[in-house]
């Protein structure tokens, strides 16, 4: 039986794969490309819980991190952060090639807005450097621009219009192997049954759908993996005025503790606070980790509209495991807990019973009506969140958000102290961060001896959007750098 021939198949449509998928029809248009997606048609994605809903996993492919949406969905806004956001890439890449490839993926990202984002983060005042300052805290400083939900959109679309790839949804890929006299087999599950083609080069661009599954292909193909250092957290939901202000300076804060005040390595992660505020996500792995759990994501947004209560903003906070052995053992021991304590779904108490570590919990119902803002998501229950951390990480996060809020508070004038906010801050779980497993990568990001590239989160170099363009556009590079004569059809 012949298989159908493909130059270069691509696993995944979100920003990594897209790049990728176009930078490769500019450049080398006679080859044959095929787009593998495991979610629905980006058209085709709502999640429930962005109307109120309770979440359901979407018939086993969540719509949130499948797709395009792994990201950018509708709905939601977004943030563009440019180097040196990311800057691991510059030493993947070199200075010159990565601010080369920045730039080139900004500008494809932006192409389709009528008139350019403003960037922020960069040049910050005297008083929110010297508020951070005062806490032991540096502000890491870096361009970005925030999309709100209208430009969002045309972003998405344009990402796909003028594609003439073909493209395969609701498939994902299962199986990858060398075939005899190059390139490689692929086996491809659809909702036909699984089909196999071959390929000349395989591009691996499974961001969070992918994350399991990815690191589980590439052992068996051979590629030596680092394994992750991980990090665990939850994200706190307040009252947005509270963050507009720091927000407005820098949309994508992030900050670097300058001693050592606290065991665990604490950083803030994901940052949606500007004037309108941010809202939660939920991200449904379903088996990806056995069984099934839903994080947390976040997104700025800036077309929503206060309705009874001010609107909600929230940013994560993280701490670098350690005493849980591997990464491996550490993963399993924390959602382990998670699924003892909430079923694996998230859940939510006030900051002053996770401060306290307080075991009873005011019922979510009550909760959420007397919060002083709209909360984002409905879809909660409440519980002992401090129970998710061993004392040393629930220290750390503790003394973090110490230093983070005190530092934010501080800038915007307020008289509050973070304890003031006791019952108006919502503490959700759970935040995980970095449990991709980094596989050795060349500067085109090829894994060594293969026609294999793996790009975008799944690489587990650089998290964001605008990297994850970056690293698409360096392996359709490197790819058609070396095809440079048509061969459809060969090897059949």
């Amino acid at each position: 039986m012949d298989h159908p021939y493909y130059n270069v198949v691509i696993a995944g449509v979100g920003p990594a794969g897209l790049a990728c998928a176009h930078t490769l029809q500019a450049r080398a248009p006679h080859l044959r490309v095929l787009l593998l997606e495991a979610g629905r048609a980006f058209c085709r994605r709502p999640c429930p819980v962005d109307r109120g809903l309770r979440c359901t996993g979407c018939g086993g492919v969540c719509n949130v991190i499948s797709g395009f949406g792994g990201s950018m969905h509708y709905g939601d806004g977004a943030k563009l952060s440019l180097l040196p956001s990311g800057r691991r890439l510059i030493t993947h890449f070199g200075e010159a090639a990565a601010q080369r490839l920045c730039a080139d993926a900004y500008a494809w990202l932006t192409s389709a807005l009528p008139q350019p984002p403003v960037l922020a983060g960069e040049y910050l005042s005297g008083r929110a450097v010297s508020a951070f300052d005062a806490y032991g805290l540096s502000i890491r400083e870096y361009p970005v621009a925030v999309l709100g939900e209208r430009d969002l959109g045309r972003v998405i679309e344009a990402c796909h219009d003028g594609l003439s790839t073909e493209c395969w949804y609701l498939s994902e890929l299962i199986e990858a192997q060398p075939r005899d006299g190059g390139g490689m087999v692929v086996k491809v599950a659809t909702h036909d049954g699984v089909k196999e083609a071959h390929a000349g080069h395989v591009v691996l661009a499974t961001g969070r759908r992918g994350v399991t599954a990815t690191a589980s292909l590439l052992r068996q193909l051979g590629v030596p993996m680092t394994p992750p250092d991980l990090s665990v957290g939850v994200r706190f939901e307040m009252d947005a005025r509270l963050l507009a202000a720091i927000g407005t300076e820098h949309p994508d804060l992030k900050i670097s503790q300058r001693d050592t005040a606290v065991a665990n390595k604490v950083k803030t992660f994901c940052f949606c606070g500007g004037p309108n505020g941010g809202r939660l996500k939920f991200t449904h792995y379903h088996n990806a980790f056995g069984p099934a759990v839903i994080t947390l994501d976040g997104h700025e947004t800036t077309d929503r509209v206060p309705a009874e209560r001010p609107l909600a903003a929230n940013f994560g906070l993280l701490c670098q495991v350690q005493g849980r052995g591997n990464a491996e053992g550490a993963q399993a021991s924390f959602l382990g807990t998670y699924r003892d304590l909430a079923q694996g779904r998230p859940f939510a108490q006030t900051l002053g019973d996770f401060l306290d570590r307080t075991p009873e919990a005011v019922p979510w119902p009550d909760l959420q009506q007397r919060l002083p803002y709209q909360p984002s998501v409905l879809d909660l229950t409440t519980g002992p969140v401090h129970e998710l951390f061993t004392p040393e990480e629930h220290a750390s996060l503790t003394a973090g958000l110490d230093r983070v809020l005190g530092s934010i508070l501080w800038h915007a004038g307020s008289a509050v102290s973070t304890r003031d906010l006791a019952d108006q801050v919502l503490v959700v779980a759970p935040e995980l961060e970095f449990v991709w497993e980094q596989p050795e990568l060349d500067a085109g990001c090829r894994v060594p001896g293969l026609p294999v590239y793996v790009i975008g989160d799944a690489a587990g170099i650089a998290q964001g959007i605008v990297q994850g363009a970056m690293m698409g556009m360096a392996a359709a590079q490197a790819i058609a750098a070396g095809q440079t004569a048509p061969t459809i059809g060969a090897g059949r």
